[in-house]
């Protein structure tokens, strides 16, 4: 097919991690949490692919096997970490609790998340700005299932209502943890500002 054909895709085929035999499979998980512990401790910019391929115990070679940049590697690292959040894994939303608060424990946990962990909050700074089109899917595919979190909590609400609600509050946090990362915002303020933002989301009668 020709450029301009409406069957044509330019989107990179992902690596699917499911489809490696076990061995690999395993192998690039350990590349993996390795890039992320040494995340934990130093920012993107100053960790080398070497210093990777050390920690997790495999030749320098076999990362770029599994990664053809040290971007796509933490692209992947930062898939893996968001996959990791434990909110995630604590089962439904608490339908007791109003829709408002249900989203507002959501925000600021992610934020709490990112204060305590303030190098991948520059990392996906860094990744947002990429133009390598595999971490530009890769980040897409990360920003998709944390908006997808965030629908979760407004399950009782209509579509519409929620899909509207869920844009507005986190642009908002995505703006203000850009300001965090930079050093412009006080964290106090941001979790202020996002309490605002809900309360006004919701005093306008969204959801209603």
């Amino acid at each position: 097919m020709g450029a301009g054909d409406p069957g044509r895709s330019d989107r990179p085929v992902l690596l699917d991690p499911a489809s490696l035999p076990r061995g690999q499979r395993e192998r690039r998980q350990r590349i993996i949490d390795a890039a992320g512990e040494l995340l934990v401790a130093d920012d993107f910019e100053r960790i080398q692919i070497r210093d990777v391929a050390d920690r997790s115990g495999v030749a320098l070679g076999t990362v770029y096997r599994y990664f053809a940049s040290k971007e796509q590697l933490y692209a992947a690292v930062l898939q893996d970490w968001s996959a990791s959040d434990p909110i995630k894994h604590q089962g439904a939303p608490d339908p007791e609790l109003p829709p408002a608060e249900r989203i507002r424990i959501r925000l600021h946990h992610s934020v709490h998340r990112f204060e305590e962990h303030p190098t991948y909050l520059r990392l996906q700074n860094v990744l947002r700005h990429s133009t390598d089109p595999v971490v530009c899917a890769l980040f897409a595919e990360f920003s998709t299932q944390a908006l997808a979190s965030y629908r979760e909590q407004l399950f009782d609400l209509p579509e519409g209502d929620a899909s509207d609600i869920v844009a507005i509050v986190t642009a908002v946090l995505t703006h203000e943890l850009i300001l965090f990362g930079l050093g412009r915002q006080d964290v106090a303020e941001v979790h202020r500002l996002l309490d605002r933002t809900v309360d006004m989301v919701f005093a306008s009668g969204a959801g209603d």
